[in-house]
């Protein structure tokens, strides 16, 4: 459990890394460098490096930090920082746009499913092969040691393996709860199902509404999260067996193996159960939650209107720094089911963190010294001594091993498995990912039974799954792609 102080700063933290050499001198040396066709000094290589418009303009700053840092140590590289849109749809036509048109900057933004599809269309450079040489900026270990293994296995583009992007961030969702309200109402941190909705239940006869849950539009993802974590919860060894690879999460190819074969079947109670659970728990929900986004429920938890919301680590900075918060936070895992909810509850905790996040990738028409620089940074940007300067200024976990998390994201450690199962997640069934939340809505409000409300869901993952079969030659025989 981590407990936040009011409006604690972040100062004097920091991030032990364990290197054996100073990060300093761990970069090529100038003499390394490409070299000008008129003497002996080194060429000046301009990039561009686009990053997202951040929340906090302080952050501006940080980005500034990074590559300041990165230039004392390449003084022959020049790098300008520029923005994306914030909004996540203008986001993503910005950087289709650039990339089909030849007029994205050096270094771009993405999603590590996006890049999926951007290699696939030869729009992004493979940095395959990079992946297995060193990096200068992590003592030399090879790139691709230097990463968690699940977030590495995750980047591979799922039809031809290869990377095309660097992750620096992952996540980890939390229950950020109202120390200050617990405390008056004699309330304990809940660890079980029982325990949550009990907090609750005492919170609402005080006359408190215990939780701001954002269900307004797929992106809100409070429904995608509660339901993932969940359906692991009570079905994640019904299909332990379809994990071929054993990575222990299963892939695009890996879910159509289970639908296939049946073993996944949305209409089935194995794997709808927990929406009863998640309706019933709905009763203590502040008002209008299918028109409340994630900001607004944020904000109604910063305001003390509510006694719990949701959020990841990257909103942590948001709410540590709060002006408009009076009170002491703590935060605690969503707690996991009994068997009192479902005899399958394997009552213990899951983590439906752990991918990629904050990608970054080199369009297909950087080449020459550019393509080199740009490469060389984003090995930087994957470095330990970037890592203390994210996680200690940005609040950001990072993805690679052997790093330890800073003092404020303590908070964020993870207490379970990862999830195995993720078919909800846009980047597997995109109007699956819609049907849950959109269709979700008319469930909760009582629009919609349960009943059509699956039937509907199936039909689309049902389909989706063909077509990624069909589209990919995956079969039975060939185990779904496996077996080559």
């Amino acid at each position: 459990m981590f407990i936040g102080k009011k409006r604690r700063l972040s100062k004097g933290v920091s991030l032990t890394v364990g290197l054996s050499v100073a990060l300093a001198a761990c970069g090529p040396s100038n003499a390394d460098q490409p070299k000008g066709t008129g003497g002996d000094a080194p060429k000046t290589v301009n990039l561009t490096f686009a990053v997202e418009t951040p929340k906090q303009e302080e952050t501006k700053a940080v980005w500034q930090e990074i590559v300041n840092g990165y230039e004392q140590k390449k003084p022959n590289v020049k790098i300008k920082l520029d923005y994306t849109p914030s909004d996540g749809d203008a986001f993503r036509t910005w950087l289709t746009t650039g990339l089909i048109g030849g007029t994205a900057p050096e270094i771009v933004p993405s999603r590590y499913t996006w890049t999926h599809e951007d290699l696939n269309k030869d729009l992004l450079t493979d940095l395959t092969a990079e992946y297995d040489k060193p990096n200068p900026y992590t003592d030399n270990k090879i790139w691709k040691d230097t990463f968690t293994p699940t977030i590495l296995s995750e980047m591979k583009n799922p039809i031809s393996g290869k990377l095309s992007g660097v992750a620096l961030q992952t996540l980890a969702i939390r229950v950020f709860y109202n120390q200050d309200l617990f405390k008056k109402h004699g309330l304990q941190v809940p660890k079980t199902w029982p325990e949550f909705i009990d907090v609750q239940k005492k919170l609402k006869e005080n006359n408190v509404t215990p939780f701001a849950f954002a269900n307004s539009k797929p992106g809100d993802n409070h429904l995608l999260w509660v339901v993932n974590l969940m359906t692991n919860q009570i079905a994640a060894e019904k299909v332990r067996s379809f994990d071929w690879n054993n990575n222990r999460q299963l892939e695009l190819n890996e879910i159509a193996g289970a639908v296939d074969q049946g073993v996944i079947n949305l209409e089935s109670k194995d794997w709808n159960a927990v929406l009863p659970i998640v309706k019933d728990w709905s009763q203590y929900w502040a008002k209008g939650f299918n028109g409340t986004n994630g900001d607004t429920a944020k904000e109604m938890f910063l305001r003390g209107d509510v006694a719990m919301v949701m959020a990841g680590n990257f909103e942590l900075k948001t709410i540590q720094d709060s002006k408009a918060r009076k009170f002491e936070y703590g935060t605690f895992a969503l707690p996991y089911l009994t068997k009192a909810e479902n005899p399958n509850a394997a009552e213990k905790y899951y983590e439906l963190g752990g991918y990629p996040d904050m990608v970054f990738a080199i369009p297909k028409k950087v080449t020459g010294d550019k393509l080199e620089a740009a490469t060389d940074f984003l090995k930087y940007l994957s470095s330990p001594e970037v890592a203390a300067i994210m996680g200690n200024k940005m609040y950001t976990a990072t993805t690679l091993v052997n790093v330890k998390l800073p003092d404020n994201l303590q908070g964020f450690q993870f207490v379970g498995d990862r999830i195995l199962v993720n078919f909800y997640a846009a980047h597997i069934n995109k109007k699956l990912n819609e049907d849950l939340a959109r269709i979700g809505q008319l469930y909760l409000e009582n629009s919609v039974t349960l009943e059509k409300y699956v039937m509907e869901m199936q039909k689309t993952l049902q389909s989706g799954m063909d077509e990624a079969m069909k589209a990919n030659n995956w079969s039975k025989d060939n185990q779904y792609g496996s077996k080559k």
